[in-house]
């Protein structure tokens, strides 16, 4: 037999129920600090991972989702100041991130000394009380204007290559998207057009480079063709060698 979870209803529900274990009440408590100090409505947000399906433990992560674009802005912007001015948020101390850097197999992908750089700067991931935080933002539904079949995407092979990004409007979504230009291709297949986007479908790749940043990205290439064009992107976190940094 199938089930459907949906975040945004186990938080209603983790929210009016009067038998809250810790990590249960720390969820609450995190998301009501979002939504105070943002000004969106409890409605805006959901709770997923091991708490979504009950198979949580003590020691379990929070993982957050929020609804909206614009939601996301505000959220990004309120973990900002909290994780500088409220005690009870704390950004990843170097034990965090090498614990961090092991659990995700990332020793092919990238140093340590980058990986505590890249994610140093980064707000949708810290600490919250005594647990750990993960806040993955989503487009609404209405946001959503591709439908299924509208665009074809071709897998081209592994590619890595430099770029500066050009626009990351859409950088703090699962999926992130960052427009690039000024591309290089490294290594990997090489095409007649560069890629202009890099996407990730996973949330860790969100905030990952900045407006402007030069930028260092393996991973598969793909054609993306529609009726109105046709372009090439690159995708990156299918793989532990995939990797997305910026360069200094």
């Amino acid at each position: 037999m199938l089930s459907l979870y949906k975040p945004e209803q186990r938080l209603m529900a983790v929210l009016r129920s009067r038998q809250k274990n810790a990590l249960e009440a720390s969820a609450v408590g995190l998301v009501e600090v979002l939504a105070r100090e943002s000004g969106l409505p409890p409605a805006r947000f959901g709770i997923s991972g091991s708490l979504l399906v009950g198979l949580h433990r003590p020691d379990s992560d929070i993982d957050v989702v929020a609804y909206g674009a614009e939601a996301a802005k505000r959220i990004h912007a309120t973990l900002l100041a909290l994780l500088e001015e409220d005690e009870c948020f704390h950004k990843y101390h170097t034990r965090d991130l090498k614990r961090l850097y092991v659990r995700r197999g990332l020793r092919h992908a990238i140093g340590f000394r980058d990986f505590e750089s890249q994610e140093g700067r980064k707000a949708f991931q810290g600490r919250f009380l005594d647990h750990e935080y993960f806040v993955r933002c989503v487009k609404n539904w209405r946001e959503i204007t591709e439908r299924y079949g509208d665009v074809r995407y071709t897998p081209l092979g592994r590619c890595a290559i430099s770029a500066q990004v050009q626009d990351d409007e859409e950088s703090l979504l699962t999926p992130c998207s960052y427009l690039v230009e000024r591309v290089r291709v490294l290594a990997g297949v090489r095409c007649r057009r560069r890629p202009r986007e890099i996407v990730s479908f996973r949330g860790r790749f969100a905030e990952q480079a900045r407006t402007g940043e030069r930028v260092v990205a393996r991973g598969r290439l793909e054609g993306v063709k529609s009726e109105e064009s046709h372009h090439f992107r690159l995708v990156v976190g299918e793989s532990t060698t995939d990797v997305l940094k910026w360069v200094k």
